[in-house]
């Protein structure tokens, strides 16, 4: 499947520098959320692993300097971010509703004061089965499945543990991480429209 995406990427290259516009087009690559093929035991991308959390974000820009090309940028990007990014390179006023910020800034090599420290992720689609919600942040997640009661909770040191092979949870010493994600995600559930269920009765 790689080598048939950069097989079709490169006839888009091809044809864009045909038509004299390739060092004038930007080329963002993104995708669904992957699938586990076995990871954790699982088949599927429902759930909160990292796995299935992310998906790829390429950006290709001929017109940034040859030091800019090849980065990695660490910042957190989500999907919502691309509809913003999208104007604000078409040089158009973003609207005050977007959720998202624009990607510009970190493409072209900024670091910004303020940006994202963690994001909310859910997946409410299946309801009432895999429902779940959390905070991703740079070093612990939190998801807490409330499909159940009381809600069955993960907290991930993704530093310590990248694989995510340990539940924290229940752990004494993670009580404190644990709580602050958990009023995070109370606070974001109740940002993005109120929740399913009332978020008093999905923290045990």
């Amino acid at each position: 499947m790689i080598s048939g995406i950069d097989h079709v990427v490169g006839r888009i290259v091809t044809q864009l520098e045909k038509q004299g516009v390739d060092d004038n087009t930007i080329i963002v690559y993104s995708a669904d959320n992957g699938y586990y093929m076995g990871n954790s035991g699982f088949a599927g991308k429902w759930s909160h692993y990292e796995q299935s959390l992310r998906v790829p974000l390429v950006v290709y820009d001929l017109r940034l300097p040859n030091s800019y090309r090849g980065r990695i940028c660490e910042r957190m990007a989500v999907n919502v971010d691309l509809p913003a990014t999208f104007l604000d390179w078409a040089g158009v006023a973003v609207p005050e509703s977007y959720e998202g910020a624009s990607l510009k800034p970190l493409v072209d090599g900024a670091a910004p004061n303020e940006w994202r420290t963690d994001l909310f992720c859910e997946h409410v689609v299946l309801a009432p089965h895999i429902t779940w919600e959390g905070v991703r942040g740079h070093r612990h997640k939190y998801a807490r499945y409330f499909d159940q009661q009381p809600a069955f909770e993960f907290l991930h040191d993704l530093k310590q543990d990248p694989d995510e092979l340990t539940n924290l949870a229940d752990s004494p010493e993670h009580a404190a991480m644990l709580t602050k994600l958990r009023q995070r995600c109370d606070k974001l559930v109740m940002k993005y429209d109120g929740p399913l269920v009332p978020v008093e009765e999905r923290s045990r």
